[in-house]
């Protein structure tokens, strides 16, 4: 990491002392305020992080004579306004944090210290602790769907997939904040390394600890979006049963447009998780030792895994979709229009699919060449 960290101890030494003396003649600068201000962005955002931890939490114990479509909506709804209030907290820290960066990088008279180094890592960290609980969170919402399914009305179904929505959309909506806030600081490292102080072994240690807690937050938020894919497959599968003449056919081709309304945002996601893992790779490229980079690499392996579990979860929902097919031709077997409209709708949610297909191939394209890149 020499690359990143440059500046000799005696070279910090002389220039905080000269440091001193051009902040005391230029009035307003302080460089120890603002690079604490970088300090408690991090510090509110682990206390984000926790409190999304405790709304997955909640969610997760939503099992056994809990589990009612009462309780998970009164709950999920609940949780969705919680986050929406954490979505704007988070609003302000990443535009605080944008300011105060560019505020540091347009005084040449700051000279970067430890501290603010340290302060850089913990904001680093407290990301990837905030994406991780964020995962924990949508893996929740999955199994309580999953489980809460086979005992739904259609009607309660559709009211199910409206609620994932609206949480769905808070979520990630964070995440393009989160990831804006990440691109800041990467940028801020990337532009900057020639200016930081040589690392202490501890800042080593964890500066490659935030980074793969990073790589592993994108994982867990991966396997998450697998359960939740589970979770609309069990429903899918619920709504073809509750489907027996053709009278209910139409309700149930409403309800395949409503799932793949769903996987829309669930590609989304992905996207933005895509563009996280791409910033990530760009931290990598910053002077590690062939040591570090193999840690790296073998926590970028365990992504690749969840890709595969996504896949999987994927394969379960076309399969279901075939089901729907089948159902509808038996019911109604002479029927060309319905038979047409249930070609449109899986049609429509294997296009979501196929675009969700490629951006987990672009993913793991890009951990492949960083491996093969060692």
């Amino acid at each position: 990491m020499a690359n990143i960290f440059n500046i000799n101890s005696d070279s910090i030494k002389d220039n905080n002392v000269q440091n001193d003396v051009d902040i005391q003649q230029i009035p307003g600068l302080n460089a120890a305020a603002a690079f604490n201000i970088v300090g408690s962005v991090a510090s509110e955002e682990n206390a984000l992080a926790a409190i999304i931890q405790e709304e997955a939490d909640k969610l997760s114990l939503l099992t056994g004579a809990a589990l009612t479509f009462a309780n998970f909506t009164d709950l999920a709804e609940s949780i969705t306004r919680t986050m929406k209030t954490v979505l704007l907290k988070n609003t302000v820290l990443e535009a605080k944090l944008t300011e105060t960066l560019n505020y540091i990088e347009n005084e040449p008279s700051f000279i970067i210290s430890p501290v603010f180094v340290d302060n850089l890592i913990a904001i680093l960290a407290r990301i990837a602790n905030e994406e991780n609980a964020l995962g924990n969170l949508i893996r929740a919402l999955g199994n309580a769907v999953r489980l809460l399914a086979p005992a739904l009305s259609l009607a309660q179904l559709q009211a199910v997939d409206q609620i994932v929505i609206s949480l769905l959309r808070v979520i990630t909506e964070k995440n393009l904040v989160l990831l804006s806030k990440l691109r800041r600081l990467v940028r801020f490292i990337v532009n900057n390394s020639d200016s930081f102080p040589t690392p202490t072994a501890a800042q080593v240690a964890a500066t490659i600890a935030a980074i793969n807690s990073l790589i592993t937050s994108i994982t867990v938020e991966e396997n998450g979006l697998a359960v939740l894919i589970e979770g609309e497959a069990a429903k899918l599968n619920r709504a073809v049963a509750l489907t027996t003449s053709a009278a209910g056919i139409p309700g149930l081709l409403a309800f395949n447009n409503t799932i793949t309304s769903v996987i829309d945002i669930v590609v989304q996601k992905n996207m933005i998780l895509e563009a996280k893992l791409e910033d990530i790779l760009a931290l990598l490229a910053l002077g590690f030792t062939p040591a570090q980079l193999a840690v790296f690499a073998a926590t970028l392996s365990n992504l690749q895994q969840s890709i595969a579990n996504e896949e999987f979860s994927l394969a379960a929902l076309i399969g279901t979709e075939a089901l729907k097919i089948n159902a509808i031709a038996g019911i109604t077997p002479g029927n060309i229009g319905n038979l047409v409209a249930v070609n449109d709708s899986a049609t429509t949610l294997l296009e979501s699919i196929t675009l969700k297909n490629m951006i987990l191939q672009q993913k793991n394209l890009e951990v492949i060449n960083f491996i093969l890149s060692l």
